[in-house]
């Protein structure tokens, strides 16, 4: 086997040297041989036909319904005019085969007959039927086959494993002309790994916990999953995740409880918002994961073609508001926001930088009939301007100078069926704008270097910190561009505007902290957040509670010496400024000031220094407390 093929072994757990790696082949073999197979059989083209189609379907139902648009999308990225791609079931019987009928595949679309039963005892040692005895990636080249008849050939093969973490199949790449490369060996086993974790889409009522050591893992098929009732018990776990936590083939009477240091129930709260950043859970081992919280898709119904008197289906609203939602200016942005996605209209987000856009977008998309389908976003400001043609298009191969071999499925086409969500668009190139109008408009688009017109079908969320009517005015966004996106338009309040601050900042806290480390604020530090005008927003106050965390983490409390200079510098607490008065002389005064102030300290003190909810408790609105603070402090 070729260094290529070895490194692609390596990375993927493959056997970890050449020595095992034909350890591996020579088992195979041996098992050929031990069925009195000879290599000079002429076996590979006249292989049983065991099962009929219609039987193979109704038996592998769910197999091939999560394969099959994996496996139609792997054959049309790599453009694999001379690979034959094949999914087979662990009887090694051929489910389904995507190739291009050629004279090149003529051979391989032969043997890969659906029906066909491909194993060792009946065509010998070949990537496929070795895989399924093995359970492991193989890759068998020329002579490594067993068959004199099969050398011809190159194959890859992965396996397929279900949510009780047992075989469940096999993926299969043949070619007579192509010497398998690193590049598609690693995607056909990303191919098996997402339909593995589609799989976890089919379950309902359970709470998917994606999980990984490194967070750039999260949301890629290379994840962890595991899936819990209602009620915290563990149900199933892929192997990423088996691997990660150490769990054994039994996961019998396991419980949340058991694998992690963080209350079921403080997890359950995050199953709807992750402010756009991972939790921080500390597994049974003492390791650090980086986590997100999901619920199962198939709660919701999937977006089906409608006609023009089709019933809307309301969309799916979380049945308690989240901690990180009590301000009443993001509650009514996001009702109307799931009104307006309910029908497909596209919403525009605008709102200072920081303030949580992308997060109301996955809001907005979870809570609709597209959940469980793709999110796709993309930042128009960090892309070159050189680049996002590419990234939201696509290209095929040979489209520019260093496109990648077999080309590149865009953003866009990415996002069909599902949710395009498109940050900072009042950055992107005026030039941009009348090819993304186009495919608003017909629903259909090209790749960059392609004729082939591809129909796509997704909802539009824009975002953007900019006036586009005033980029409209001086000619640098396209007006007809701005009326097609701007369908609703929702404005996110500032941090600094937000009646739910205090609120936020506990939940924030709470996701830096475990249960071996639990900080909490002092009333110095809390007064000091609270009072800061928060410039950066949402993003800046998780950075700075990061921080403060590390900087505490021997500690019990977070003060004011873990929090940033520009944070506390010059800050005194209205509760310490109040405390400076006696409270006895107050409480024993007879004018109606004093009584007054000495109520604003009990309010103040009573709900740790929140404003809103003190003048809620005392009956009066925000602005007339104040006005109280601001006499007083001047007193």
């Amino acid at each position: 086997m070729n260094k290529t093929n070895n490194t692609a072994a390596t990375a993927f757990a493959l056997p970890t040297d050449l020595a095992q790696y034909n350890s591996l082949v020579a088992r195979s073999w041996n098992r050929s041989r031990d069925y009195g197979l000879s290599p000079s059989d002429r076996l590979l083209f006249d292989a049983p036909l065991v099962a009929s189609g219609d039987e193979i379907i109704e038996c592998n139902r769910l197999l091939l319904e999560y394969a099959t648009p994996e496996m139609q999308q792997l054959h049309s990225a790599l453009a694999m005019q001379d690979w034959v791609l094949a999914c087979i079931d662990p009887q090694g019987v051929v489910l389904s085969t995507f190739s291009d009928r050629n004279q090149t595949t003529r051979e391989l679309n032969q043997i890969f007959r659906i029906g066909v039963q491909m194993l060792e005892q009946n065509v010998g040692s070949t990537a496929p039927s070795c895989a399924l005895v093995e359970q492991v990636p193989v890759v068998f080249s020329g002579t490594e086959h067993y068959l004199e008849e099969a050398r011809q050939f190159s194959c890859l093969a992965t396996p397929i494993f279900g949510l009780d973490g047992r075989l469940t199949g096999v993926l299969n790449l043949s070619s007579k002309q192509s010497v398998p490369s690193l590049y598609i060996f690693e995607s056909l086993i990303l191919t098996a790994r997402t339909i593995e974790n589609r799989l976890f889409t089919q379950l309902d009522d359970v709470l998917l916990v994606h999980l990984h050591h490194r967070p750039e893992i999260l949301a890629t098929p290379l994840e962890g999953l595991l899936t819990f009732d209602l009620s915290g018990k563990l149900r199933n776990a892929n192997r990423i995740a088996r691997e990660v936590l150490q769990l054994g083939s039994n996961l019998a009477g396991l419980d949340f409880a058991d694998l992690f240091e963080l209350p079921f129930a403080h997890v359950v709260r995050y199953r709807h918002h992750d402010l756009g950043k991972p939790l921080h859970l500390r597994s049974h081992l003492g390791s650090k994961l980086y986590s997100y919280i999901t619920v199962s898709p198939t709660k919701y119904p999937k977006s089906k073609p409608r006609s023009a008197t089709a019933q809307l289906t309301k969309p799916p609203l979380p049945s308690t508001p989240s901690p990180c939602l009590q301000d009443p200016a993001v509650q009514a942005a996001l009702s109307r926001g799931h009104k307006a996605f309910a029908h497909d209209i596209p919403v525009l987000i605008n709102g200072e930088t920081g303030v949580g856009k992308e997060v109301f977008a996955r809001l907005l998309h979870d809570g609709s009939n597209r959940m469980g389908e793709p999110f796709v976003a993309i930042n128009c400001s960090s892309i070159p301007a050189s680049l996002i043609e590419s990234e939201l298009f696509g290209y095929v191969e040979g489209a520019f100078t260093g496109s990648r071999k077999g080309g590149a499925t865009g953003k866009i086409e990415q996002a069909h069926k599902g949710t395009l969500f498109l940050d900072e668009i009042g950055d992107m190139p005026l030039e941009l704008q009348g090819r993304l109008l186009r495919v608003l408009q017909e629903r259909s688009l090209t790749r960059l270097g392609s004729n082939q017109v591809i129909q796509v079908d997704f909802a539009l969320i824009c975002a953007t910190h900019r006036d586009l009517k005033q980029l409209c005015t001086i000619q640098e966004f396209r007006e007809d561009l701005y009326y097609r996106i701007n369908g609703l338009r929702v404005t996110l309040p500032a941090l600094r505007q937000r009646q739910d601050l205090a609120i936020l900042i506990e939940h924030l806290l709470r996701a830096e902290t475990t249960a071996r480390q639990p900080l909490r604020l002092s009333m110095a530090a809390q007064q000091a957040l609270l009072a800061y005008h928060w410039p950066g927003n949402i993003r800046q106050l998780y950075q700075v509670l990061r921080l403060a965390a590390a900087l505490a983490e021997d500690e019990w409390e977070i003060d004011l010496k873990h929090l940033p200079e520009e944070i506390w510098e010059g800050h005194e607490s209205k509760i310490e400024r109040l405390a400076k008065i006696d409270t006895p002389q107050l409480h024993a005064g007879r004018t109606l000031q004093a009584s007054g102030l000495y109520a604003i300290r009990s309010a103040l003190e009573a709900t740790g220094g929140n404003i809103s909810a003190a003048a809620r408790s005392l009956g009066i609105a925000r602005a007339t407390l104040y006005r109280k603070l601001k006499k007083l402090e001047q007193s």
